[in-house]
């Protein structure tokens, strides 16, 4: 039987660069769309992330201007109270112990931050692509830090101002300005939840001095509240700036 046999021409050497050429450019076609999908999902990521934040920017600065009303109005009452002391606590003593129990009430600042760890939780600020922003949003982290601080001081002294307030203060006086106490429920803090009692019963008083170490503990607190609230004006003011950037950059896509 007759045997045939195929001739298998080799192939030039064109055609060996012809299809490497072919499968470089797929490899690499291949990568770039890849890292093209990957860049469009992080874009997106990135944009829900600053829009998050967007959010807790307005939060923030609804909730610092509630802070600073309620602490203007506690500066005004730690006035009186000291110019009630002045004057003699017995000749209002209804008064007294309505600024006392109403000095010992407190609000603070509470900063919103979801966006922020979700950001830090996603990757950190890689994330973010303009510098500006990420400057903007490290400023903003160091003065909340700062008003945290100023704050936790405040309440170190109102602890031992209530301290002071439990052996002066009557207890059935107390109790009934208590049951009277009007709780409302808003979003903003009731700074007026007790009001001037008809009458009261005398204060116990140990000492001549315990009136006015009450009142100079009342006082300490009231004056934290004036740099907790010069803290808060400049972070309402970088928290408006980023807040503007954030539309401006990216408003079209929240």
């Amino acid at each position: 039987m007759e045997v045939h046999h195929h001739s298998h021409h080799p192939k030039k050497w064109k055609e060996y660069i012809s299809e490497f050429l072919m499968l470089f450019a797929a490899v690499t076609l291949g990568f770039f769309a890849e890292n093209l999908r990957e860049h469009q999902i992080e874009k997106h990521r990135e944009i829900q992330f600053l829009k998050n934040i967007h959010l807790d920017l307005e939060r923030d600065i609804k909730e610092i201007d509630n802070v600073i009303s309620f602490n203007v109005q506690k500066q005004q009452y730690g006035d009186e109270l000291a110019k009630l002391y002045d004057t003699g606590v017995s000749n209002d003593l209804p008064k007294f112990y309505f600024l006392v129990k109403t000095l010992a009430l407190r609000t603070f600042f509470q900063h919103s931050k979801n966006g922020l760890e979700q950001l830090k939780n996603a990757g950190g600020l890689r994330l973010v692509e303009d510098d500006e922003i990420i400057q903007q949003l490290q400023v903003i982290e160091i003065r909340v830090a700062n008003t945290e601080t100023l704050q936790e001081s405040m309440d170190l002294n109102l602890t031992y101002f209530r301290m002071k307030t439990n052996s002066v203060l009557d207890a059935v006086t107390v109790q009934e300005m208590n049951m009277n106490q009007k709780l409302k429920n808003t979003k903003t803090f009731n700074f007026r939840r007790f009001e001037v009692p008809d009458s009261v019963r005398p204060l116990h008083l140990k000492s001549v001095d315990d009136i006015n170490e009450l009142v100079n503990l009342g006082i300490a607190p009231v004056n934290t509240t004036k740099y907790i609230n010069a803290q808060l004006i400049e972070l309402r003011k970088e928290c408006v700036q980023l807040n503007k950037l954030l539309i401006q950059k990216y408003g079209s896509e929240f």
